[in-house]
């Protein structure tokens, strides 16, 4: 028997009356399919059916989108001072939670300033030569290759004349 004594009471704990908690099995929980539909799924109409219900242009659903109609995109265009106007308001309404406001000040800053552009660093070193390349390549093959690098033209220099 699982007993300890309490040292400050003086009573006996039984540890043994606390079940402990299930273990869980690995995995997910399958639900249970009966035989009749496990032998449905087998078959060639059941195939047929999941192949046509699936990904499909344009459905949402299955990672197609349909497109917006070019009419409601310039219906909206012309509505676009509306909206700013309305952000204009929220964004100056005292009644308005702040996080309300500073939102709409984000959206209005960002449609106006233009963003700091992000600086970016391209670093290009060849240390490679073509002709020692091909070489390799030649060399590395079973059978020839053929040189197809078209000739670099000379440049002259004018600035002498």
């Amino acid at each position: 028997m699982n007993d300890e004594i309490d040292n400050e009471t003086g009573n006996e704990i039984k540890l043994d009356v606390i079940p402990s908690p299930p273990k869980k099995k690995g995995g997910r929980r399958k639900r249970a399919v009966s035989e009749k539909e496990q032998e449905r799924w087998q078959t060639d109409e059941w195939k047929d059916h999941l192949k046509k219900i699936g990904f499909q242009k344009g459905r949402e659903k299955t990672g197609g989108r349909v497109a917006t109609p070019k009419e409601t995109k310039e219906w909206i265009a012309g509505k676009s001072i509306n909206v700013a106007e309305f952000m204009w308001d929220l964004m100056n309404d005292d009644t308005q939670p702040i996080k309300e406001r500073r939102a709409a000040a984000v959206w209005l800053g960002e449609m106006s300033m233009a963003k700091a552009p992000t600086e970016q660093k391209v670093e290009v070193n060849h240390t490679h030569d073509i002709g020692a390349m091909l070489l390799e390549a030649q060399r590395m093959a079973t059978s020839k290759l053929i040189d197809v690098t078209p000739k670099p033209k000379a440049i002259e220099d004018d600035s002498d004349a």
